[in-house]
């Protein structure tokens, strides 16, 4: 097989650390690894106050940022973006997530111009996942997905579903044929699952953990809730939350104080790697992800690498693949607050318990990590390559 050239477009890239961003980073610096040519247009939208260089080489990616006057994501705008996506010749350009309307516009263009070249998309979710019906969101919800529908089947040759439920929605919202949808799931690297647990005694202190965007939508809120009431009950626990501060941080450490839980929670912003992998495999035993929905949600398979029992919402796409009930952690609806409690009452307080799950997703991590996973996407590259 000769060497490619490969393009790889998202709204995000490192130093951000999601799920998307980190898909997306696993398959650019596999194939650079491989020795293809991979570049990557994002935007240059900070993580933290650092300055952020329009162009950088990391792990072998070329990484092209594009100015844009607002960091919005579906709404983005970076001028910049269709001159050079005009101008790049490459033979296979691999799309982060779908409804970035001016990315696809110019999408769309490069796909008239340049006709030998073939478009993947990897859609994460539907367009505006959360589902909103009402006010402005539930117009371009509703308005987005229709426009979608018209030329996305088009656009691209190839759609990756992260789980193997996901075909379903990309049939019904926007009538994708079947054939072009593969299913890759999200992993992580093999030699970041740890080799043995940290052992924690009966007495200490427990910790829970949080990793990602600190909205509304990824239900933080609900957990603090939860907490103080079973604070009446049981006391010595800690939640850490971690990662990008939004809007609603505010919030949050309201809600924090109205439980009288200030001594119990903590917030990192924008954690380093290390902060991030320190507490996940050192202090913490349970990784919650209580979000209205996820695609996979990488912080869980990430949380079980590290030795932790996962907690999830039914609400998550990948929930069959990743949660065991009582064997790899638990999953309740989003918002059911009293169910979140009776879950997290019930792993404080039956010790045995709680490592049997945590040693258990030791060895359920290996499961899902990129040394399995990537074969099978160069494939799927490869067979595009007339």
């Amino acid at each position: 097989m000769g060497k490619i050239n490969i393009t790889y477009i998202a709204p995000r890239f490192r130093p951000f650390r999601g799920g998307g961003e980190e898909n997306l980073y696993n398959m650019a610096s596999r194939m650079a690894f491989e020795g293809h040519k991979v570049k990557v247009f994002t935007t240059a939208v900070k993580f933290r106050d650092e300055v952020l260089p329009y162009r950088e080489e990391i792990d072998g990616i070329k990484i092209i940022r594009n100015w844009g006057p607002s960091s919005q994501l579906y709404a983005g705008f970076y001028p910049s973006f269709l001159p050079m996506l005009i101008r790049e010749k490459t033979s296979i350009i691999h799309s982060s997530g779908i409804g970035f309307f001016w990315r696809e516009f110019c999408l769309i263009i490069k796909k008239l111009i340049s006709r030998k070249t073939k478009f993947i998309v990897t859609p994460h979710g539907p367009f505006m996942a959360l589902n909103d019906k009402k006010g402005i969101r539930g117009l371009a919800k509703k308005y987005g997905t229709i426009l979608l529908k018209l030329y996305i089947g088009w656009l691209y040759d190839k759609f990756i579903a992260i789980t193997p439920t996901q075909h379903e929605w990309m049939i019904k919202e926007y009538n994708i044929k079947k054939d072009k949808i593969v299913v890759l799931p999200n992993g992580i690297s093999r030699n970041y699952i740890e080799e043995e647990l940290v052992a924690h005694n009966e007495s200490e202190k427990i910790v829970v953990s949080f990793v990602g965007r600190m909205e509304w939508y990824k239900g933080i809120q609900n957990v603090i809730k939860a907490l103080g009431n079973i604070k009446k009950e049981f006391s010595n626990f800690e939640f850490v939350v971690m990662g990008r501060a939004g809007k609603y941080v505010q919030t949050l450490k309201e809600i924090v104080t109205q439980n009288n839980l200030e001594k119990q929670i903590r917030f990192i912003f924008s954690p380093t790697d290390e902060e991030r992998d320190k507490i996940l495999y050192e202090e913490s035993q349970i990784t919650i992800l209580p979000s209205k929905w996820e695609g996979t949600g990488i912080s869980l398979i990430e949380g079980m690498g590290k030795g932790n029992v996962i907690v999830s919402t039914n609400q998550n796409d990948a929930l069959s693949m990743i949660i065991k009930p009582g064997i790899s952690g638990y999953s309740y609806d989003f918002a059911n607050n009293l169910e979140l409690q009776k879950i997290l009452l019930k792993l404080f307080t039956d010790y045995n318990l709680r490592q049997k799950i945590r040693a258990y997703n030791l060895e359920f991590a290996k499961t899902f990590t990129w040394e399995s996973i990537f074969p099978e996407y160069l494939k799927l590259v490869s067979s595009l390559i007339v």
